[in-house]
């Protein structure tokens, strides 16, 4: 379909079909098939803890580059990068050879963090209506849903090849909706932020120089945001690791598809639900509301031996690291800096690297513990992203 002709009404879907090739299956798809492909594979736990560093560090790639200017989140690139995600899925199932395994998911990684940039940084401006922002963002939540669906579906028949090979198809036909999600073929130079913060006093008469003490707000606020974002990106990134090994013995060999159904169940609600928080009590008092319950679901955790509490531990995980995201990059946005989306994410990315090879290191050993280093991460992340909204002076 002619990109002029493409209906609004489907442009948040588009929108949110292009997160559930990125996220959903791109990135995601790897924790409920990894279990499958370890027992078939007889791996180690190394092998797949070091494939999936490597998607990590791929994402960490993919957004840094549009980030530091180095490639423009343009149509070509988020329609060339659903193409590598799509095929990345299906090469994953031609050999279990290691270094193919890991170069291929880091390539994936890469294709996950442009399509994400890509397509966050046009909600905005895509969104006629306020639920708009809210259904694209469902789309992560949508696409972990349709992963963890796919394993729990076809597992009992299905080997690990043949799973990677039907979510490459799911892949290919969410591809071809998205395809159309509206993105300028050229992306202006130095664009005008629309939405950007704007002073609201001076002491001074001398434009030039509230002007420059505006930028330097706005940059110190954006400092304190993606520190906040850092320590966001490792402690979520914690709970989606281990919460699956607490699954194990409570659910068997479905443990990673079931723990991954829930938490995209409450993923693919919580934008929506996020998105009318916000419109009602502010963005602070919604942040600030959605970090509590992030904090609290890591520390249940932490009694995670019955399957209710695992059940509630997953579904608080799904519910509150969407909506972080997307409260964040919409202040970011507000901020009016330059590829907000990429740099906050860069930072994500780095938070999801570090997180869990502190743990590794650390509290390989000690489960428990290691949901504690979460809550406490995500205790220092809501503190820094607060200041930091504050700090912005944006709409609250």
């Amino acid at each position: 379909m002619p990109d002029s002709i493409a209906r609004p009404s489907l442009t948040p879907v588009r929108g949110a079909l292009g997160l559930s090739v990125a996220m959903g299956m791109g990135r995601f798809f790897y924790t409920p098939a990894l279990p499958l492909m370890v027992a078939a594979l007889h791996w180690s736990s190394a092998p797949g803890a070091w494939i999936a560093t490597l998607n990590y560090v791929g994402y960490f790639i993919g957004t840094l580059v549009i980030a530091q200017g180095w490639v423009e989140p343009n149509r070509f690139v988020y329609r060339l990068s659903l193409i590598v995600s799509t095929l990345g899925l299906a090469a994953v199932a031609l050999t279990p050879n290691l270094i193919w395994q890991g170069g291929i998911r880091t390539i994936a990684g890469i294709a996950s963090g442009l399509i994400f940039v890509c397509v966050t940084q046009r909600i905005p401006a895509n969104s006629l209506k306020p639920r708009d922002g809210g259904i694209s963002y469902g789309g992560v939540g949508f696409g972990i849903l349709v992963s963890g669906a796919i394993v729990l579906a076809a597992g009992s028949f299905a080997d690990w090849r043949q799973l990677w090979l039907i979510c490459a198809v799911v892949s290919a036909i969410f591809s071809i909706i998205a395809w159309t999600w509206p993105i300028p073929a050229r992306i202006p130079q130095n664009p005008t932020p629309t939405e950007a913060a704007a002073p609201t006093e001076t002491t001074t008469d001398d434009p030039a120089e509230a002007a420059t003490r505006f930028d330097d707000n706005r940059r110190r606020a954006m400092a304190i945001l993606s520190t906040g974002y850092f320590f966001q990106g490792g402690g979520y990134i914690i709970i989606g690791t281990y919460l699956v090994v607490l699954a194990g013995p409570v659910f068997g060999a479905t443990a990673a598809a079931s723990t991954w159904l829930i938490a995209g169940i409450a993923t693919a609600a919580s934008p929506l639900t996020w998105s009318a928080v916000a419109a009602r009590i502010g963005t602070v008092k919604a942040l600030t509301l959605c970090y509590c319950l992030q904090v609290f679901g890591a520390l249940l955790a932490v009694f995670g031996s019955s399957p209710v509490v695992l059940i509630i531990a997953a579904a608080l995980f799904g519910f509150t690291f969407i909506g972080v995201v997307m409260m964040t990059i919409g202040v970011g946005t507000q901020l009016g800096v330059a590829n907000a989306s990429a740099k906050l994410t860069s930072w994500y990315s780095i938070g999801q690297i570090v997180g869990p090879a502190i743990v590794a290191a650390a509290l390989s050993e000690h489960i428990a513990a290691a949901f504690i280093a979460s809550a406490i991460a995500l205790a220092i992340a809501m503190a820094l992203t607060l200041v930091g909204v504050l700090a912005g002076n944006v709409g609250r």
